[in-house]
């Protein structure tokens, strides 16, 4: 069985829930102490979702940084292995090469460069122990049960 955050709106991630519910993998919604998902029976990992890059960009970069930096320490303090899974697949070059998506002005919707993003997610591993992948959405839900059930980083 994985919990699933009471924090983390249902439908939100669709593709997960899809997942699931295909794969007979029974579900339950409680609040957990990190992370979006955790194994019932085992919740020495957890797997954080982001929607996409600039969801991490404003977790990391922004003023919404010392709340996602609390989680990874409560993570790190408590021996839980925390992965966070964005569901972007990054261009050419990595998260380097990576540029704000822009409204329809053409305004990029952050400022926040792919460079220094990654230089902050580095950090971020260094100091919390927090692990970040990047995946086609599609893959998102095989990807949480496959980290939470073996460990294995996708």
């Amino acid at each position: 069985m994985i919990l699933c955050d009471t924090r983390q709106k249902p439908g939100f991630h669709a593709n997960v829930e899809r997942y699931f519910e295909q794969a007979g993998i029974q579900t339950d919604r409680c609040a957990l102490y990190v992370g979006d998902y955790a194994l019932a029976n085992e919740q020495g990992r957890a797997v954080d979702t982001k929607q996409d890059v600039l969801e991490l960009a404003k977790d990391v970069m922004s003023r919404d940084h010392e709340r996602f930096a609390r989680e990874c320490i409560r993570a790190r303090d408590a021996g839980i292995k925390l992965l966070v899974l964005v569901e972007e697949l990054l261009p050419d070059g990595g998260l380097s090469a990576w540029q704000s998506p822009v409204n329809t002005k053409g305004e990029p919707l952050t400022k926040v460069k792919g460079e220094s993003l990654r230089r902050a997610l580095m950090t971020m591993t260094v100091k919390y122990g927090v692990k970040f992948r990047f995946c086609d959405p599609r893959q998102t839900g095989r990807l949480i049960v496959e980290y939470l059930a073996e460990g294995a980083l996708p």
